[in-house]
């Protein structure tokens, strides 16, 4: 295991200020289940937390077998869809421009488009306090960006259908252009908030109260998306608690809604 103190700028998508000690993680028996493991820091806002750990390069790997492509949990996912578009395979087009792991996808469900990471898992294998267990796809429970895998996720196995390159790459390139037009894919961590249901989207409610574009400081609600806030490239977490607060009480108060966050505040 190597201790290292790194910048949240590079550990947050959002381009966080100020510091963190990590553990890079480079044997599972290292994981010290007292911390909080992170993948790319995509959905992650650091609030009181001073030391995590992250799996190294070690767990970057991508290898297909047979009709299932096993990925290691901290593999981006910029790195599998360009592997599967090389080998013609179509899987995780629709996550396409997110600044995701692997195993950070697969621990909240990410999805979009209609797609869910569930829908191409296989197999995930995990370790927590106990031993390294693998979890066949039987034996997990997702549901709306959540899942039941309890510990770090080091591997995934994920099948996807062959499919033409040309087909492939239109896919990846639409996507990109689509998340480009409706909302963000730099200085961010995604979605703020859950929907609270699946035809009553939270950046629509947040749009409603009129809170598209309000600025704290080193952070804005996106004026094209309410449930996006972008920062300024070094943001400061409190204006982000700010506007996360100021949405869900405004969106309670007008509309007796209370939004759930879907950004991990550790």
């Amino acid at each position: 295991m190597i201790t290292k103190t790194v910048p949240l700028k590079y550990l947050t998508s959002i381009h966080q200020k100020g510091v963190v000690t990590v553990n890079y993680i480079e044997d599972i028996n290292e994981l010290n289940t007292d911390n909080i493991t992170i993948g790319g820091g995509s959905n992650i806002l650091f609030k009181n937390t001073h030391t995590v750990n992250k799996l190294s390069n070690r767990f970057n790997y991508i290898k297909k077998e047979g009709p299932i492509v096993r990925v290691g949990g901290a593999t981006p996912i910029k790195s599998i869809i360009k592997f599967m578009l090389n080998n013609s395979l179509s899987c995780l087009e629709f996550l396409a421009g997110i600044p995701a792991t692997i195993g950070g996808a697969v621990f909240m469900n990410a999805g979009a488009f209609g797609y869910e990471i569930a829908d191409f898992i296989e197999y995930v294998t995990i370790k927590n306090s106990g031993s390294e267990t693998l979890l066949e796809k039987s034996q997990l429970n997702f549901n709306y960006r959540t899942s039941n895998v309890n510990g770090v996720i080091l591997e995934v196995g994920l099948r996807c259908k062959e499919s033409k390159r040309t087909e492939i790459a239109k896919k990846i390139a639409e996507y990109i252009t689509e998340r480009k037009r409706k909302a963000h894919i730099k200085d961010t961590f995604g979605s703020v908030f859950k929907n609270p249901r699946s035809d009553l989207p939270a950046g629509k409610l947040i749009d409603e109260c009129g809170l598209k574009g309000r600025v704290k400081g080193t952070a804005m609600i996106s004026p094209k998306h309410g449930n996006f806030i972008v920062g300024n490239g070094s943001v400061d977490v409190d204006d982000v608690l700010f506007l996360i607060d100021l949405a869900k009480n405004e969106v309670l108060k007008r509309f007796s809604i209370e939004l759930e966050e879907e950004v991990k505040i550790i």
